[in-house]
């Protein structure tokens, strides 16, 4: 993901890694992303060497990190941390408030342009999200499942990362501090390079009724680190029969151009029970007649490429994906999926998008 440079004279190198869940127990798909400016020097990761504490790390990096550094950080890190976290001693920190608000005014945000229902904060898991966050800097990977031989693991680390979207992002000649927590949650939604677009669906899940939200920076010296956990199972809804739209698609009516990557996959999930989340799979939802046309406000068909549909078990179990050419800014497009098979009859859907 681009990144603001927290010193804007030193190089860049930045990556960012998700990683997202399935219900029924199906990992989720990484992906790296990798920025650097005009003239700046390739690096290699430094591997450090981890013991088998279950409770401390001996990372030379974790151990320390330069006051230089920490100075500079110092403006950042009381926007984000109301008390610092150290991987040193295990130490999660605490986060504002603010953090967690604006997290979940992000996700709640992205939801309601898809007439879905809003989810509430569940703060009896920030503990447990922010061991996740912590396991994941300590141990500088993604992993749903922690080692108990990992550093700073717990078992509530264990448990949220195995209900979380997880984010990591690593960065030097700058800090993590400067990344908003909410970039996650975009991350989330565009999934960019993950094919099963795991996140998106967690995000964008009808029944989702509750969230918490971890986070954990590691400055050491002129690398930073940072991981982030957003809980998605846990606390779903019974019931979403009073949300208007019988699909999810994304994008849907007016949308923000930087919450969409053009090169990447549109999708489309049908609502096959509002009253019962496990009763959208493939027994219930069949993609396998169907078809896509996408039209201009001028009557000019796209070309839907890459078309793929899967019912796994992120979020809703069923999923149609397409890719589009050419896509405009301030363009209508009516998109037409025929030929779904819903509870055994035939279902045409039909919308619009503008990317704005």
């Amino acid at each position: 993901m681009p990144q603001r440079p927290f010193l804007p004279h030193l190089p860049l190198l930045l990556t960012s890694l998700l990683l997202s869940l399935a219900a029924c127990g199906g990992g989720g798909g990484d992906i790296a992303e990798t920025a650097a400016p005009a003239g700046a020097s390739s690096t290699s990761s430094a591997t450090a060497s981890h013991s088998s504490s279950a409770r401390s790390s001996t990372s030379a990096g974790s151990q320390s990190s330069s006051s230089s550094s920490q100075r500079a950080s110092s403006v950042s890190s009381a926007s984000v941390y109301a008390t610092l976290p150290s991987v040193a001693g295990c130490s999660v920190g605490a986060l504002n408030d603010s953090e967690r608000t604006a997290v979940l005014a992000r996700l709640n945000g992205i939801r309601d342009r898809h007439g879905l229902p809003s989810v509430s904060y569940d703060s009896s898991d920030d503990s447990a999200a922010a061991q996740a966050a912590m396991y994941m800097v300590a141990n500088r990977s993604l992993t749903h499942t922690p080692s108990g031989n990992g550093n700073c693991y717990t078992s509530e680390a264990s448990r949220l990362a195995g209900t979380s979207n997880l984010y990591y992002s690593s960065a030097w000649g700058s800090s993590t501090l400067s990344q908003a927590s909410t970039e996650a949650i975009r991350a989330y939604l565009i999934d960019e390079n993950v094919s099963s677009l795991g996140h998106r669906r967690w995000v964008l899940f009808p029944f989702m009724g509750a969230t918490a939200f971890g986070r954990v920076d590691d400055v050491s010296g002129s690398t930073s680190y940072m991981a982030s956990t957003l809980r998605t199972i846990g606390g779903e809804r019974t019931s979403v029969s009073s949300m208007a739209p019988d699909f999810v698609a994304y994008p849907h009516g007016d949308y923000p151009v930087s919450d969409f990557a053009k090169n990447w996959y549109l999708s489309f999930s049908a609502i096959a029970s509002k009253t019962d989340r496990w009763a959208n799979g493939s027994d219930h939802v069949s993609f396998a007649n169907a078809t896509i046309a996408v039209s201009d406000a001028s009557g000019n068909s796209l070309s839907a490429s890459d078309v793929s549909h899967d019912y796994s078990g992120y979020g809703l179990a069923n999923s149609l994906q397409w890719k589009l050419d050419s896509l405009q800014d301030n363009v209508t497009y009516t998109v037409r999926i025929d030929n779904v098979l819903v509870n055994g009859g035939t279902r045409n859907y039909e919308y619009s998008f503008r990317l704005q």
